[in-house]
Order: C-alpha cells, then structure tokens, then sequence
C-alpha cells in the first residue's frame, strides 16, 4: 500500500472509521506511532499525517506536511470498449488502471449484453484500491456511452481493433487518440461498416483475443 485515500485529504484533521479503520489498522496493521500518507485522488498532493488519537474503531490525524508528487502515468490511454459481462471487466479493470489507462468509454455495441450496466460505485471502489497499491495519484476515468455509433461520432479520431486491418504493432504511436474494442463475439457486418472511417488495425496471426485480453494488450502498445 503506498498511500491510503480519503476524499477530505488536505484537511487539518482526517477521522478514519468504518471499513478505511478495518482496512488500515486490522489488514495493514498499521501503528500509532507511524505517519500515514494519503491522497485525496483529485490532486497531484501527497498529505503526510500523524496520529492523535486511535481506538478500536476510529482514529483522528492531524496534518503535518503536503508534497506535491504526482504518480502519473507516461501516457493518457483511451480505452473504448464494448460492454462485456460486468464481473470480467471487474477483474480486468485495475490491470488498466496500473497500465496507465486515463480514461475508459464504455458503449453497447449490437453484441454487448444489454442487460449489463455498469455499477460505477462498486468501479470507483476498484479504482482506489488500485490506486492505493500501485501509487497511482489520480483516478481512471469513466463515462458511458449509448452505442457504436455514439462512440464512433464522439472520437472521430480513434482507431479500432479488429480483423483484416494493418498490424498494430507497426502502429503504437497512432493510438494516442484511443482505440475501440469489440465485445465477445466481435463486431457485427453493420458495425463494420461504420469502422470504415477509421484506421482500423489487427493482431498479426490467427489468434483470436477475448475483448478483455485485446484491452489490455491495446493499453501496453499505447503506453510505449
């Protein structure tokens, strides 16, 4: 753990109670006598605080010094990835974050499960504890969108992976701009067209990724 969040960070005094107690003084076995460092995720700030007081279930800091010492990652990759079941993108989501992901649009593609919704509190929750490990200073960032088509209209400038287009690893430097991704099964022949617009590049062989093993492979070539 490098850091511990609380979105009051930067504040004279910080109360830690509730699952944050648990975690930090019961899993981390934190002690008293040790500064913690927290980070609020919404500043490049790095809050150092001492402990005033601690019981068994609350603890009061008090702020001793502010660093400014983003952890930032070396690019901002943009993920747009079709909605696939929620658990896998659970799993797949902090790998991301770690990559270096800045940001992921989430769209329904006309494979995507439509029943799937994105529980956007329980993936913040992801995130920060994500966060905490790596030492990553700010927050993935999120959004929805309606379709394909929405997704398309909205990054003209994107590029998508899929079959039959140019090798992707001859082109790392051009998915700054963010690359789409398919759900299970691929996208559909009207989909396709629409990608027509777009640079369209694919894996070199006839392997055939699942949509969480091509995000994760898309944000390492564009982290380079």
């Amino acid at each position: 753990m490098n850091f511990v969040y609380h979105q009051n960070a930067g504040q004279e005094t910080l109360i830690i109670e509730g699952q944050s107690y648990a975690h930090i003084y019961q899993a981390r076995r934190v002690k008293f006598e040790k500064n913690l460092f927290v980070r609020n995720l919404k500043d490049e700030k790095l809050y150092i605080y001492a402990h005033s007081q601690i019981s068994r279930n609350k603890s009061e800091l008090r702020l001793l010094k502010i660093e400014n010492k983003p952890v930032l990652p070396y690019r901002n990759i943009h993920i747009i990835w079709a909605i696939i079941d929620v658990k896998t993108i659970e799993k797949t989501l902090a790998y991301l974050n770690q990559i270096g992901v800045g940001k992921i649009s989430f769209f329904y593609a006309n494979r995507s499960q439509r029943n799937e919704k994105i529980p956007m509190e329980r993936f913040i929750k992801i995130l920060i504890a994500s966060c905490e490990q790596c030492g990553r200073s700010s927050l993935l960032e999120i959004e929805i969108l309606s379709d394909t088509n929405e997704a398309i209209k909205r990054y003209p400038k994107a590029c998508a992976l899929d079959f039959g287009g140019e090798n992707i690893y001859l082109h790392a430097l051009e998915l700054a701009n963010g690359i789409i991704i398919g759900p299970e099964g691929g996208f559909d022949e009207a989909e396709r067209i629409m990608l027509q617009e777009l640079k369209v590049y694919s894996i070199p062989s006839n392997i055939i990724l699942k949509s969480e093993c091509a995000a994760i492979l898309s944000a390492s070539l564009a982290g380079v």
